[in-house]
């Protein structure tokens, strides 16, 4: 062998980018694109141990991570144990097959590293439950295995797996179900990634996937700090190629116009930019997002004080106060988000306030506490909570609170809309928005988490304040809360707020 090759091949060991180029030229024919080809080569052959890719559909990720990085590992033996993943066990066989029979019939390869026979895997080298599925070329075990199945305790002669190819794991299906969501990352963690060696670090696992929802597995390894990721795109805001090389303007304008008409841009915007929703036609719009209470040149002051600002967007009482509790469905109410929303209504001028926001873990004492603290600030005289199937952990320790407290509210106990899901629920939000009619607290940090679950809808990773947030409906309904007709358009809230006088609020919320 001269000393070209050996160079070419030396390069080829640590290069996924030189083994594609130089073993499969017929797979790779096109001049990769550094802005998408070029960070997936530099991830997947970097000393990170764990990497997180969200790559766009059509660019050949699949080719990169289950062929040539692969076929890299086998024929220079840089370990001797492969697990690849895919959704199905049988896309997995799928993709493992096609790997096999490129090293048994490429050419190249067969020259410079021998002709091979793939052989299966005898009982005596792994169970047989795996052996069945395994093979061997060049001493390196390649095991393909699908979402959910074992991976933890699986040991090759003595040795774990020193790569994990984690490739379009998540079902688009699938993650449409919260507890399917949970049982998969789950699995990553209390199977996958305990199933590399534990006495030293000469282990990689590479997840690569496109981004299917908010709340997919894919998105939390993209902002865990204990991934390298990145997540990629074909296109910008504008629908411009991010690489013209690969794929032209026109290809996109192609595509997008193709999904506009099949009612499928959201699907455009998971496949092509790692979005989960399409920003040009989400079901809530930012732009139908209007503020009152807004600070002096857009911004608020670092440091500033939430609760010292309230008496200063309360100019009138007026307005109709109320809080609604959408307390966490789970016997550990500690351990998922709870919401509590602080509500403001004015029937004569058509607006709903959205003054208050509290998100998050808290224990079932300080709910309470929570609760009536914010219906203490906003003045409300009505308190709706969501019945759950925890009723016991609500509604008696609820009321013995307020009692103890000394102050006593309305309390309306507000059902699950009949059983109605709660995609529907929120949806039924959606005319109020386009309306105009609901104005959001600027200087209220729980605003931000209210407009990115709205933006997410019906894809965002958390439902709670959206969630609390429309059984407003439920509840002026109930208090007979109607808008009135009027001739005047104030398209001020503040100037709303300026104009109001005082009237003592109706004793009975449900008399109008």
């Amino acid at each position: 062998m001269d000393t070209a090759t050996e160079e070419i091949l030396s390069v080829c060991s640590v290069s996924t980018r030189a083994m594609a180029k130089t073993f499969f030229p017929e797979r790779f024919y096109m001049p990769f694109a550094e802005n998408i080809h070029g960070e997936i080569f530099k991830r997947v052959d970097n000393a990170s141990n764990k990497v997180c890719i969200a790559a766009p559909r059509g660019w050949g990720k699949t080719s990169i991570v289950a062929l040539a990085l692969m076929a890299r590992y086998i024929i220079f033996r840089h370990c001797s144990f492969i697990v690849y993943i895919n959704k199905s066990e049988t896309a997995a066989l799928m993709q493992t097959d096609n790997l096999k029979r490129e090293l048994m019939s490429n050419r190249a390869i067969r020259h410079f590293f021998g002709s091979i026979k793939s052989r299966g895997v005898g009982e005596d080298e792994m169970e047989e439950q795996f052996s069945r599925k395994a093979w061997v070329a060049y001493d390196t075990l390649v095991l393909p295995r699908g979402a959910g199945q074992q991976v933890r305790g699986v040991l090759f002669k003595n040795d774990r797996p020193g790569l994990i190819v984690i490739d379009d794991l998540e079902d688009k299906d699938k993650l449409m179900n919260v507890e399917l969501r949970k049982q998969l990352k789950t699995w990553l963690y209390a199977d996958v990634l305990e199933s590399i060696p534990q006495i030293h670090m000469n282990w990689k696992i590479i997840y690569i996937d496109t981004l299917k929802h908010e709340d997919a597995l894919l998105q939390h390894l993209l902002t865990s700090p204990d991934w390298d990721s990145i997540r990629l795109e074909s296109c910008d805001d504008n629908l411009k190629s991010t690489a013209p090389e690969f794929v032209s303007d026109e290809i996109i304008a192609r595509k997008w116009e193709a999904a506009v008409q099949a009612g499928e841009t959201d699907t455009f915007f998971q496949e092509n930019r790692n979005l989960p929703i399409s920003s040009k036609d989400a079901t809530f719009k930012r732009d139908y997002f209007r503020y009152y209470n807004i600070p002096q040149e857009e911004l608020i002051r670092p440091g500033i004080d939430l609760k010292q600002m309230e008496p200063d967007i309360q100019h009138d009482e007026l307005i109709e106060n109320l809080v609604i509790l959408d307390p966490a469905k789970t016997v550990k109410i500690h351990s998922a988000e709870s919401a509590i929303i602080g509500i403001g209504l004015d029937m004569s001028r058509s607006r709903i306030f959205v003054r208050d926001i509290i998100a998050e873990k808290m224990y079932p004492d300080e709910i309470y506490e929570a609760t009536f603290g914010m219906a203490d600030r906003i003045n409300a005289k009505v308190i709706g909570v969501e019945e759950t199937s925890l009723n016991e952990f609500i509604k008696q320790p609820m009321k013995n609170f307020m009692f103890r407290r000394g102050t006593f509210y309305e309390i309306v106990w507000l059902n699950a809309r009949g059983g109605m899901k709660k995609e529907l629920r929120v949806k039924e939000l959606v005319p109020y928005y386009r309306g105009g009619y609901i104005y959001h607290n600027k200087a209220c940090a729980g605003i931000k988490r209210l407009e990115g679950q709205l933006g997410m809808f019906p894809r965002s990773a958390l439902w709670d304040v959206m969630d609390a947030l429309a059984y407003v409906i439920q509840m002026m309904e109930l208090g007979q809360r109607y808008f009135a007709t009027t001739g005047q358009d104030l398209t001020s809230s503040e100037d709303e707020f300026s104009q109001l006088t005082y009237e003592d609020p109706l004793d009975d919320w449900r008399i109008a």
